[in-house]
């Protein structure tokens, strides 16, 4: 009995060493077996990472890209309107439709000293157009007459011995021309020895001229007729 005690014994000791040496081998070898998979996993998780970074990089290039581009259709849209816009309005202002500013001179035309003045007198429209050429020359750069902007198309008519301009009545003198130019010193000077200053002193009348820093001469407000325009065909 007590031998088979002791084989029994040294069975299960046997089979605890065997166990033993079983499990030690065994957990000797899973730190080699997870390092390894550690070191995968790390690789693949770093280039994961890389490739996550340059996309983030690309995607914000191109953002970044596509954002310099609006801005830039932008500009050139703004230039464009920009450019347009200017246009018109350079056109506007040569064809005398926009109000214009400046130094210049008020010229007034009133009756001679001594000369009649129970009745009426009106400026012969002669006279005006040739004292508008005058000013041209002078260094014009817009007229006005009794608030009436003058522009190189202007008609000077006498109906029924009335002056009138574009149609409209003139008043009877005393009249203001308000004159704009560059150099208003050189305008004052010529218009004290121009030929029109003698004309209209043959006339009974005067012109007496003051400079002026600041001056507004307003804008065209009738519409302006256009004749003998052709209709153009599109090329297809």
């Amino acid at each position: 009995m007590n031998e088979l005690r002791f084989v029994l014994k040294a069975a299960v000791l046997l089979l605890t060493v065997v166990c033993g040496y079983f499990a030690a081998s065994k957990t000797d070898q899973m730190p080699f077996t997870n390092a390894s998979d550690r070191n995968d996993v790390l690789k693949l998780q770093e280039t994961l990472e890389e490739e996550q970074e340059r996309r983030q990089n690309l995607y914000e290039r191109i953002r970044e890209n596509e954002r310099l581009l609006e801005e830039y259709n932008t500009e050139q849209k703004n230039s464009r309107e920009y450019a347009m816009k200017q246009a018109v309005e350079d056109l506007k202002a040569e064809a005398g439709m926009t109000e214009k500013s400046g130094s210049g001179v008020v010229i007034t035309i009133s009756p001679a000293a001594g000369a009649d003045t129970s009745g009426n007198q009106s400026v012969r429209p002669v006279l005006l157009r040739r004292l508008v050429n005058e000013l041209n020359q002078f260094g014009a750069s817009a007229i006005s007459i009794e608030g009436k902007r003058i522009l190189e198309t202007t008609a000077f008519r006498s109906i029924d011995g009335i002056t009138h301009i574009d149609g409209r009545r003139l008043p009877d003198i005393p009249l203001e021309i308000k004159v704009l130019a560059e150099d208003n010193e050189q305008l004052y000077n010529e218009l004290l020895v121009s030929e029109s200053k003698e004309y209209f002193t043959l006339e009974n009348m005067k012109l007496k001229a003051q400079k002026q820093k600041k001056l507004t001469v307003p804008a065209y407000d009738e519409v302006r007729r256009v004749q003998h325009m052709e209709v153009m065909e599109e090329d297809e």
